[in-house]
């Protein structure tokens, strides 16, 4: 092992910024398919009964 402190913590959190970035489109494109669904086939879910 190395000898030495702790790892340092990084400068900035761009993952954690890059994974709320994510999080905010998948759930965009999911509102998105739900309105067009209901707009075309009259429910929420494509293969709704």
């Amino acid at each position: 092992m190395s000898e030495g402190g702790p790892p340092s913590a990084p400068e900035s959190d761009i993952y954690t910024v890059l994974l709320a970035i994510a999080a905010v489109f998948v759930l965009a494109a999911t509102v998105i398919i739900s309105v067009k669904s209901q707009q075309l086939f009259g429910h929420w879910l494509p293969l709704g009964a």
